[in-house]
């Protein structure tokens, strides 16, 4: 039996390329934190923490390091009704709507429901 990884997204477009280049220079060590979630009936890996990290370890030519959520994310996570935390995470973007990192390309199944 294959267990297949859930696709990446993000709603964090906005990388420093300065920081970026920083980073890819100076760490040997890309530490990249990952949640999988089901959001509208899909299962995804959202990128929580070390959008920079990623990009320069893609840069330095490295795997990151990818480990789970924060336990402040954890926290919340278990002190939150499972639908309530699928509509926080769907409509608390950061810069952009939810993309796969790998493509860039918008995930439409997450885009906002007209009402």
């Amino acid at each position: 039996m294959t267990s297949s990884i859930p696709p990446l997204i993000s709603s964090q477009r906005f990388l420093d390329a300065r920081v970026v280049a920083e980073k890819a220079a100076r760490f040997s060590v890309f530490v990249v934190r990952v949640a999988e979630v089901t959001l509208r009936g899909t299962q995804y890996r959202i990128l929580t923490d070390g959008h920079h990290n990623l990009a320069a370890a893609r840069r330095a030519g490295v795997e990151p390091d990818w480990r789970g959520p924060s336990n402040k994310w954890r926290r919340i996570q278990a002190r939150t009704k499972p639908a309530v935390f699928e509509m926080f995470l769907i409509n608390n973007l950061t810069d952009s709507d939810w993309y796969f990192v790998d493509t860039g390309d918008v995930v439409a199944e997450l885009l906002p429901v007209a009402r």
